[in-house]
């Protein structure tokens, strides 16, 4: 199959209207050129007889038989006709009279041009031009080490491979790259681009089509043409680099792809043409629109960490502990089995659910089993048959029923989980199981998809919208003692469907504890509510308590500071708030109480 390639630089104009306006030539010209320069030139060599452009070929690339009517005008002025277009030619260009003039255009279809500094729009990159006019040189080729072996799914871009360029005693002006694949690239590829040192992209060609490719041997040899103008100067090297951007959608089998052999045209300084050919071999694979992989994620609309209502007089359903993303990429799925691991605060799984279920859109799955112990025991669901369609998110959502219980839900039980997917427990797999409509196991990616912390209480209210803090102030010294030292907590509250009352006596709001102290009489660390944001909200009984409205939040920051009892030394104190108190009713302020177990969360220690 031969491909004819139609260089469109600048827009398609009949000759009419090109001739007639004066322009300068500015540039040298040589095969690969590619501006509206070109096409001005094109223009006189079509009106002096020494050119006739091929039917439906745009003006404004210099390819071969440019060259060739180049030699002619150069003969026809007693200029050495070497086919480039350097001073002498320039010369002669800029004395002819009524010399033609092109508009510039939109860059060609299926490359990226990047405008040049004062260039016309649509001029493709240059990286400069020649600067050893009349000086022959050599440019040589050859294929690095790295990347090798990349490996690309659908929509996926990689650098592929890497090919140093040196020039020798001339600047070398590369006009153009050819790539040999083994297989129909277009049927899995939409684009490649090359790359310069510093990712600069040198040229590319996209929206790939058969059209792009010469077949060379049926089957197995496809070669890709990407027109180039880029310098490598003297004596220096420079590196290209090839990358593949896969079609986001493809129904090709997984495949290993090989670029048998790279070509590069350049020009030296004298216009002479050279073809270096690197015949090393550099693959990467396609991972297959057939190949398929489940992959999970977390979804967005999983609960984040926070406080959940549960009822002292019956069971509370339909909880949503959290929420997964399976995709079957590239194939249709089942998902048949999957296990959880449920991390709890010191109460076994079993001892706060009663059922535990995968809900996906209209089915919905209990457990076969509960996990007994707080850690290693499994939550498994089995004989499920939940449809992933192809390439489509499915959002797993895993609900719970709270049993009734007292004593949970006064302490504040709290629970998460994890979905694992690389991980086996007592030499059996953790994974979930998908299987494809061959009942063939689809591999699952490495994940271990976590849910949030859940705490489980009577009242309604969010504690972590904003994660607790404490902070130490500078010390207070007397006579080089340490005496005391300020510090403060901050946390935020928001409210569910209760309103809420927080209490402005630190002994009715908090919960704390402290150590290090000789006596527990002597530990004593004052704290007064010192801000609360907002200021103000209708309800608030000054000096009394706060309100919380309904879904409304507010920040309260207390302060004070730790007292030496009296100073004993070098002495390791530490004062922690371990729960928050708060009530439904501004009658009882400490009815309901947040017990943080990772003390760490709400602590200051100080040695004094």
């Amino acid at each position: 199959m031969k491909k004819i390639l139609i260089a469109s630089g600048v827009a398609v104009l009949a000759f009419a209207s090109v001739v007639g306006a004066q322009t300068t030539f500015v540039n040298n010209l040589m095969v690969g050129s590619a501006n509206p320069e070109v096409a001005i030139l094109q223009a006189i060599l079509v009106r002096e007889g020494h050119l006739v452009m091929p039917q439906g070929v745009a003006m404004g690339f210099f390819g071969a038989k440019t060259k060739m009517a180049v030699q002619k005008y150069q003969t026809s002025k007693g200029i050495p006709s070497t086919g480039f277009v350097g001073p002498l030619t320039r010369a002669a260009l800029n004395g002819t009279a009524s010399v033609a003039s092109v508009p510039s255009s939109a860059c060609p279809v299926g490359y990226t041009c990047t405008p040049v500094a004062g260039a016309p729009v649509g001029t493709p990159v240059v990286s400069g031009s020649i600067t050893t006019p009349g000086i022959a040189g050599t440019l040589a080729v050859s294929l690095q080490g790295s990347p090798s072996g990349a490996s690309l799914d659908k929509g996926e871009a990689e650098d592929v491979a890497r090919y140093k360029l040196q020039a020798a005693a001339s600047d070398e002006q590369v006009t153009s790259i050819s790539l040999d694949f083994d297989t129909r690239l277009w049927l899995i590829a939409g684009s490649v681009t090359i790359k310069d040192d510093s990712g600069a992209v040198v040229a590319q060609k996209s929206g790939l089509t058969a059209n792009d490719f010469t077949e060379l041997t049926v089957g197995s040899s496809y070669r890709l043409y990407v027109p180039v103008n880029y310098i490598v100067p003297k004596a220096a090297t420079r590196y290209f680099t090839i990358n593949v951007t896969m079609l986001p959608i493809s129904d090709r089998s997984a495949a290993t792809v090989t670029i048998g052999q790279a070509q590069v045209r350049a020009v030296d300084g004298t216009g002479v043409s050279d073809t270096q050919t690197v015949g090393d071999d550099r693959t990467f694979s396609y991972t297959g629109g057939n190949s398929s992989q489940i992959v999970i994620t977390l979804n967005d609309q999983s609960p984040p960490n926070m406080l959940i209502t549960v009822s002292s007089s019956g069971e509370t359903d339909n909880v949503v502990l959290g929420v997964a993303n399976f995709k079957s990429q590239n194939k249709d799925g089942v998902l048949r089995k999957a296990s959880l691991y449920i991390s709890t605060n010191g109460l076994a799984p079993s001892e706060i659910f009663s059922d535990i279920k995968i809900k996906v859109g209209d089915l919905v799955y209990s457990a076969d089993s509960i996990a007994n112990g707080n850690l290693g025991d499994l939550t498994v669901f089995n004989n499920m048959s939940i449809p992933l369609p192809k390439d489509v998110n499915v959002p797993v959502a895993l609900i719970a029923r709270i049993k009734k219980s007292v004593n949970h839900a006064l302490n504040g039980a709290a629970a998460s989980s994890t979905l694992s997917a690389s991980g086996t427990s007592g030499g059996t797999s953790n994974n979930p199981v998908v299987e494809d409509a061959s009942f063939n196991t689809i591999d699952i990616n490495d994940a271990d998809i976590a849910t949030s912390d859940l705490t489980f209480h009577e009242s309604d209210a969010n504690l972590f919208s904003v994660a607790p803090t404490a902070t130490l102030g500078a010390p207070v010294m007397s006579n080089n003692i340490t005496v005391a030292q300020p510090v403060s907590f901050t946390y935020t509250i928001t409210a569910g469907n209760d309103t809420l009352f927080v209490s402005a006596n630190p002994v009715t709001a908090l919960a704390t504890t402290s150590t290090g102290y000789a006596t527990t009489a002597n530990a004593s660390t004052t704290l007064t509510v010192v801000t609360a944001t907002p200021s103000e909200v209708a309800g608030d009984s000054t000096g009394v308590y706060f309100v919380v409205p309904a879904g409304g939040s507010r920040t309260f920051k207390w302060s004070g500071s730790f007292n030496n009892d009296p100073p004993r030394g070098v002495v390791q104190r530490t004062f922690s708030i371990t729960g928050i108190k708060y009530g439904t009713s501004s009658g009882s302020l400490n009815a309901n109480t947040v017990i943080y177990y990772d003390y760490g969360a709400l602590k200051t220690e100080t040695v004094i």
